[in-house]
């Protein structure tokens, strides 16, 4: 499989949202551009672009004449809530267009299941979270759910913000696996009991 080229704005996001899982930046963390730009050998204009996109993306807010702060992670009220609005959107888009799936989607879910158990394997929990959420998604587009995704995207940035599954590669994995595989094989019933076994 060929790597798809990144941009250098691409390569910036990539790099802080890393940051940003692994805990490199504390919740409460003022981000400046023209130091990020100084350790990655770039402009401000793509680390700009990076605070939009992960701002975009939940990770990130702005404040006013201070510029952009690491969000902080909701309380277990809100981590609460914000799972069963995000299982809500799951089971729904699922249940939609389990049956308008293709094969060629499908494979693109069982290539983000190869690339989290790579992730896994490798132990960097950014890496896990990141490949985690990319195969949910895939599950979403695969049933035609691509207009829920950048919704669905803002509370999982929150989710991963509180990512419950350190340590816990393998088991993340196998819950994974039970999902793909009723998936792959038709069963709505299992692949649905499978994704409510996972989002917690």
């Amino acid at each position: 499989m060929s790597l798809i080229p990144q941009t250098v704005r691409e390569q910036v996001t990539n790099q802080i949202r890393n940051d940003l899982l692994s805990g490199r930046f504390p919740a409460g963390t003022m981000l400046r551009e023209i130091e990020l730009a100084a350790r990655f050998g770039v402009s401000r204009g793509p680390v700009r672009d990076a605070f939009i996109q992960l701002s975009h993306e939940g990770y990130l807010a702005y404040q006013a004449n201070r510029g952009v702060m690491v969000r902080h992670p909701p309380n277990p009220k809100d981590r609460e809530f914000i799972t069963s609005v995000r299982l809500q959107i799951e089971t729904y888009v699922i249940q939609r267009g389990f049956d308008t799936k293709s094969k060629e989607s499908t494979a693109d879910v069982k290539q983000a299941l190869e690339r989290l158990h790579e992730a896994c394997q490798s132990g960097e929990a950014s890496q896990v979270a990141i490949r985690d959420i990319e195969f949910h998604q895939k599950i979403l587009v695969a049933c035609g759910g691509e207009d829920m995704v950048p919704t669905w995207r803002q509370l999982c940035s929150r989710m991963l913000l509180t990512y419950t599954r350190l340590g816990d590669y393998g088991q993340a994995y196998k819950e994974h696996v039970a999902i793909f595989e009723p998936f792959r094989d038709g069963n709505l019933k299992k692949t649905l009991a499978a994704v409510r076994a996972n989002i917690k």
